[in-house]
């Protein structure tokens, strides 16, 4: 295993910690997506310090941002198919779920 696996391997690792705690805690969506930036930034400040590491720290961030946000959009889905909701309106409803993670994570809240 390389380094750069290691690294991925460990924050994926941290990732489900801090979403198995957002689900058990029923914390905020708003707590969990700025935890993951936190993290994200984190790992992405040791990897810009340890360049030997990783050639392209923005692939690693990439796969990790969609490793969060899949595992997010998992549990909001499953919550939704408990709903009886047709499939066009669940469909509408996962795709505002993108656009709220994303806003969240570049933003750091929603507008009110």
């Amino acid at each position: 295993m390389n380094c750069i696996d290691a690294v991925e391997g460990t924050v994926k690792s941290i990732i489900n910690g801090l979403f198995q705690f957002f689900v058990e805690s029923e914390l905020d969506d708003t707590e969990y997506i700025r935890s993951i930036k936190r993290v994200m930034d984190s790992t992405d400040t040791f990897l810009q310090n340890n360049k030997e590491i990783a050639g392209d720290p923005k692939t690693l961030r990439n796969v990790l941002y969609g490793y969060a946000k899949d595992l997010w959009m998992k549990h909001l889905a499953n919550k939704t198919k408990t709903n009886n909701e047709d499939k066009e309106q669940a469909l509408e409803k996962m795709e505002y779920y993108e656009y709220y993670f994303d806003y969240i994570y570049c933003h750091g809240t929603y507008p009110r």
